[in-house]
């Protein structure tokens, strides 16, 4: 059995990649060049990807433990 603090530090990780892909994918199929060149809308998208990453992180961090609970405390 996985304990908590493991169970937690996945499921953070998994939020990560999962709002990264997603930041991703909407910038390349709906994303519109408005910068004057390239690297500024690369950066902005990354920025962007970075400052929503951190807000899925505090939802995560509250969620995880909640989650861990309902998985794995009710089996014992």
């Amino acid at each position: 059995m996985i304990d908590k603090r493991t169970f937690c530090r996945r499921f953070m990780i998994g939020t990560a990649v999962v709002v990264a892909i997603a930041v991703a994918a909407i910038g390349l199929c709906f994303g519109r060049v408005v910068e004057a060149t390239l690297a500024e809308e690369v950066g902005k998208w990354v920025l962007m990807g970075i400052f929503l990453i951190g807000i899925f992180e505090v939802f995560a961090y509250i969620l995880a433990p909640l989650v861990y609970h309902r998985i794995y405390d009710k089996k014992k």
